[in-house]
């Protein structure tokens, strides 16, 4: 039996003068794209039409073609060959991949669980990255679990003959360990008491590298720093003294513009500028103005960081919005308390609203006119994907309640509570994704603006209908709100080919004219999308149809990300 250590490869930098565009054939486990990345080449997606194709200088096909071979090796075919054959317009390089090493046995010694850190089983094709990964991923672990002296034995052995791999680790924990000594170097303009608020260390507490990260997140989470660094040492006693700095960001004025389209909103446009450290302590204060085919914002917001993770500020805007039968106009300000305690983020708030109802198709259901809410606000989230805009794994909670009471100075006794989760559960290398959005809403006395009902319907909603077009009607056949609503979706997102995923979805819907759905009357639809992954997120394509009626009632919608 002949043993041999595992190998890795690098990156080849190739050199582009005189160069050719380089082509693969063959390879049947590895996308292309993963290949030109291997040798430092970029494949332009298909909306980069601007861009040249990969090429290469024709003196180094031998290093390509070795760099390939190489990278072959590192993902488990050990007795992959690599030929290339050049002409006056192109390169060609072909791959035949050969039977791939498979891991005959795993072996584990440790305190800790350590099952879910190796991402691999008996069976599967042998990847050494995925095999230091999985070592990182263990010392992660370990270190979690206030290890930060563990060790680790991992070893890994290759029979070329029988194409088998052995795999063996072995973790020593090591002492328990705590947070000792924090010392916080301030900049000119963050206190050190503010720095302090956004860590989640603290002094005589449990070593955990999750909370170093958190408070990494916390602390680049405000704009105005451009630069963090916790530097730990552990000392004789395993206690880890700790030293945080950060340094500001040296131009805190940004201005920002976009432009965007999708099936809700159609055009959408957007402007503003932010002061990102306003008078110090991390202060902001930005302006920004969204133009939209249904609706136009403006407005202005102050936030003022505070002790033990807090902030405070207020908000203030005029909006415009353009709804089936009626328009709305309305200016708005909110005080508002704000707590982040990841995954959890609360807030609580007063709201002011003075809208105007105007452009009324009917004067019965949407009368002219003004109207003054002042409403109390709650609202909670609590969100553990890996990705927002597009998650592989995690779940996440929404919830939210607001009301009033008739008054002088408010024209409604009401509540409205809005209720949503979501769960993708990782099917390697597909996903189950799950939705559910509960919405209630009832008037005691007086009246409220009509855009505070419930509107279905529309990418976010029940995707075989039109944006807020699924809904209760009136005499005439017309939307015109709902007082309660349940939704569900259901996606599975499996991969196609190369950079292309598809969806197949399931959306269900319930409404009612009062605070609790009617349960007796469902919309039901089914449907069929497409993404196209890109560095700002997936392109999405979906068309949905409704079960009980798919010739006549479907909907066509296009975004970017995925919708949870």
């Amino acid at each position: 039996m002949k043993f041999i250590p595992v190998l890795f490869i690098f990156k080849a930098s190739l050199l582009l003068a005189g160069a050719l565009p380089v082509f693969f054939e063959g390879n049947q486990k590895i996308a292309e794209r993963e290949l030109y990345s291997a040798v430092n080449l970029y494949k332009p997606y298909f909306y980069e039409f601007y861009k040249k194709k990969p090429s290469i200088d024709p003196k180094t096909v031998m290093l390509l073609s070795e760099t390939i071979k190489n990278y072959y090796r590192s993902r488990g075919f050990f007795h992959t060959s690599v030929t290339h054959a050049k002409s006056d317009d192109s390169i060609v390089i072909t791959i035949s991949e050969e039977a791939p090493i498979i891991i005959a046995n795993i072996t584990t010694i440790s305190k800790l669980d350590i099952s879910l850190q190796i991402n691999f089983k008996e069976g599967d094709i042998f990847n050494p990255e995925k095999f230091t990964q999985s070592k990182k991923e263990i010392k992660l672990l370990y270190a979690n679990n206030s290890y930060c002296n563990a060790s680790l034995i991992a070893k890994a052995w290759v029979d070329t003959e029988t194409n088998y791999a052995y795999l063996m680790y072995e973790a020593i924990p090591n002492d328990i360990c705590y947070f000792g000594f924090i010392e916080i170097i301030p900049s000119e303009n963050i206190d050190a008491d503010i720095i302090e608020s956004l860590l989640y260390i603290k002094e005589n507490e449990l070593f955990s590298l999750s909370e170093i990260t958190k408070s990494y997140e916390s602390i680049y989470a405000n704009e105005g720093i451009s630069k963090a660094i916790i530097d730990t040492k552990v000392d004789a006693n395993n206690s880890v003294q700790t030293t945080v700095s950060v340094s500001e960001n040296e131009k805190p004025i940004r201005f920002h513009a976009g432009l965007g389209i999708n099936s809700n909103e159609g055009v959408t446009g957007s402007l503003g500028v932010k002061h990102r450290n306003l008078y110090s302590n991390l202060k902001t204060l930005s302006f920004d103005t969204r133009v939209s085919e249904i609706q136009q914002t403006i407005k202005t917001n102050f936030d003022m960081p505070l002790a033990g993770r807090e902030s405070t500020g207020v908000e203030f805007g005029f909006e415009n919005e353009k709804f089936i039968g009626f328009k709305e106009s309305r200016t708005y300000g909110t005080l508002f308390l704000k707590q982040i305690e990841k995954p959890n983020i609360f807030k609580e708030s007063l709201f002011f609203d003075n809208s105007q109802t105007y452009n009324s198709s009917d004067l019965l259901l949407y009368p002219d006119g003004n109207l003054l809410v002042i409403s109390p606000k709650l609202e909670w989230k609590y969100d553990v994907r890996d990705n927002i805009l597009d998650p592989s794994t995690g779940y996440f909670i929404n919830s939210e309640a607001m009301g009033s009471w008739l008054c002088e100075v408010s024209d409604a006794t009401y509540y409205k509570m809005k209720f949503s989760g979501g769960y993708i559960l990782p099917l390697n290398p597909s996903a189950l994704a799950l939705k559910a959005t509960f919405g209630s809403l009832h008037i005691y006395q007086g009246d409220i603006p009509k855009s505070y009902l419930f509107y279905a319907g529309g990418m976010y909603s029940n995707r075989a209908y039109g944006y807020r077009k699924l809904s209760s009607k009136n005499d005439t056949g017309e939307s015109i709100g709902s007082s309660s609503i349940l939704e569900t979706s259901v996606e599975y997102r499996f991969p196609i080919y190369g950079e292309f995923k598809g969806v197949v979805f399931n959306d269900n819907t319930y409404i009612g004219k009062r605070e609790v759905p009617d349960y007796d009357k469902g919309y039901f639809s089914a449907g069929v999308g497409i993404r196209y992954k890109t560095p700002i997120g997936p392109i999405a394509v979906d068309v949905g149809f409704d079960m009980a009626n798919p010739t006549e009632q479907y909907a066509l919608h296009f975004h970017i990300g995925e919708l949870f």
